[in-house]
C-alpha cells in the first residue's frame, strides 16, 4: 500500500506563504494531527505573523488553527535552517510537502539556489528520520523544456538536459531528478499554470497576469491566437494535492495537475474576454510569431512605453505561444469522481485582472 496522508499524519510543509502552499496548508488545518510550516522571517515579520498574514490573503482573518505551527527556517540552508530543537520535533513528521520555489523568469536571478538547493537540503534532512516520510514534491509541468504544439504526458516531462525557456523550468527539472534518484518515497505533482481564482488578492493576481493590463498599450502583439493554454485555478490544485496524497491506491508516483485537452483554452478566447472587459473598439491584433516582422514592430511598438513593456514581455511571450497541453489522464483515472472541479479561466480571468492596478503592472514589467 502507498504511504498516505491521513488525519493522524504529522506534516512538515514549505512554501506556506505562497499561493499554492498557503492553500494546501489551509486544507490541512484541523484535518491532520500536526502541521509544521517552515517560514523564513522577513521584512521584520516573524514566521507566525507571516503565516497569519497569508491566511488573511485568503479571506481568513482568524489565522491558523491550533494544529498548525510556524517554525523559522530557510529551505536553502542545512536542515532547512531549523533550530536543533525544531529538527528534533519535525523528525516526527510522516509527510513532507515541499512547495517552496523561486518562480522568477528573470535571467539575473539565481533561481536554482532555492529550487535545487532546497531539494538537496531536503534529501539530507530525511537521512535524520528513523523512517523515511512520504515526500510530496510540487514540481511544474513546464519542466519538459522548450517544446511547442504538443500534448505532454508525465513520462515526457522532467528534462533537465533539454533546452529551456528560462532557468526556472530547468532548475525545477534538476530538482525533481535529484529527488527521483534519492530512492526516497516521493509523490511528484506537476501543476500547469496556476491562477489565484477565488482569492481577492492583487499580489497573487499580478504574479502571472501583470502583463494583461499592459496589453492595452498595444494594438498588436506577436501571439498566436490558436495557441492553447493549460490554466488551472489554485483551489483545484490544492484539492487535488490533498486527494492524491490521501489516495491509498495510487497507480503512479507522478501526476499532472492540469486542465488537459478538455479544459485548455485558446489565447484567442482569452483575448476575446479581455477585449470585452476593456471594451476595446478594435480587438487586439494577435500575429503568429512566425509572421511577425519589422513592419509589425514599427507599427505596433513605437512609443518609449511600448518599447519598455515589450522588452519585459519577451520573458512571457514564449509561454503564450507554446501551444502545449499537459495530459491529465492519470489524475482522472486514479481519482475518478473525486477529481476536484476545474473552473474555466475565461470565467474568472476578468475578476483577477481587475485586481491589478496599472501602476503595479508597470512596476512588475520593470522587474519580471
Amino acid at each position: 500500500m502507498n504511504p498516505v496522508l491521513s488525519p493522524a499524519s504529522r506534516v512538515l510543509l514549505t512554501g506556506a506563504t505562497g499561493l499554492i502552499g498557503g492553500e494546501i496548508l489551509r486544507r490541512l488545518d484541523g484535518h491532520c494531527a500536526r502541521a509544521w510550516a517552515v517560514v523564513r522571517p522577513r521584512d521584520g515579520l516573524q514566521p507566525a505573523d507571516r503565516l497569519a498574514a497569508r491566511y488573511c490573503r485568503s479571506g481568513n482573518s482568524f489565522g491558523p488553527g491550533s494544529t498548525v505551527e510556524a517554525v523559522p527556517g530557510d529551505v536553502a540552508a542545512p536542515d532547512w535552517g531549523l533550530s536543533p530543537a525544531d529538527v528534533d520535533r519535525v523528525l516526527a513528521a510522516d509527510v513532507i510537502i515541499h512547495n517552496a520555489a523561486d518562480t522568477s523568469f528573470a535571467a539575473h536571478r539565481d533561481t536554482g539556489k532555492t529550487n535545487v538547493e532546497s531539494v538537496q537540503r531536503l534529501i539530507e534532512l530525511t537521512h535524520r528520520f528513523s523512517k523515511p516520510p512520504l515526500i510530496v514534491y510540487m514540481g511544474t509541468a513546464t519542466n519538459v523544456g522548450r517544446i511547442t504544439g504538443a500534448v505532454v504526458a508525465e513520462d515526457d516531462g522532467c528534462q533537465p538536459g533539454a533546452e529551456h525557456f528560462n532557468e526556472y523550468t530547468r532548475s525545477k527539472a534538476v530538482a525533481e531528478s535529484l529527488l527521483r534518484a534519492s530512492g526516497l518515497p516521493v509523490l511528484t505533482l506537476r501543476p500547469s499554470i496556476v491562477l489565484g481564482a477565488g482569492l481577492r488578492d492583487a499580489g497573487f493576481a499580478k504574479q502571472i497576469l501583470w502583463c494583461v493590463p499592459l496589453t492595452r498599450c498595444f494594438r498588436g502583439l506577436p501571439i498566436d491566437p490558436t495557441s492553447r493554454m493549460d490554466l488551472v485555478d489554485v483551489g483545484f490544485v490544492a484539492d487535488a494535492v490533498i486527494a492524491l496524497a490521501r489516495h491509498p491506491r495510487r497507480q503512479f508516483d507522478c501526476y499532472h495537475l492540469s486542465a488537459g485537452t478538455g479544459g485548455a483554452v485558446s489565447v484567442g478566447r482569452l483575448r476575446q474576454v479581455v477585449d470585452e472587459m476593456y471594451r476595446r473598439k478594435r480587438p487586439l491584433h494577435l500575429v503568429p510569431p512566425g509572421e511577425w516582422g519589422r513592419d509589425h514592430l514599427r507599427k505596433y511598438v513605437r512609443t518609449p512605453l511600448q518599447k519598455r513593456v515589450f522588452r519585459s514581455l519577451r520573458h512571457y511571450l514564449p509561454f503564450l505561444n507554446m501551444d502545449v497541453v499537459y495530459d491529465d489522464t492519470r489524475l482522472r483515472a486514479d481519482l475518478g469522481d473525486a477529481v476536484p472541479p476545474l473552473r474555466s479561466a475565461a470565467e474568472y480571468l476578468p475578476d483577477l485582472v481587475r485586481l491589478i492596478r496599472p501602476r503595479a503592472a508597470l512596476r512588475e514589467a520593470a522587474m519580471p
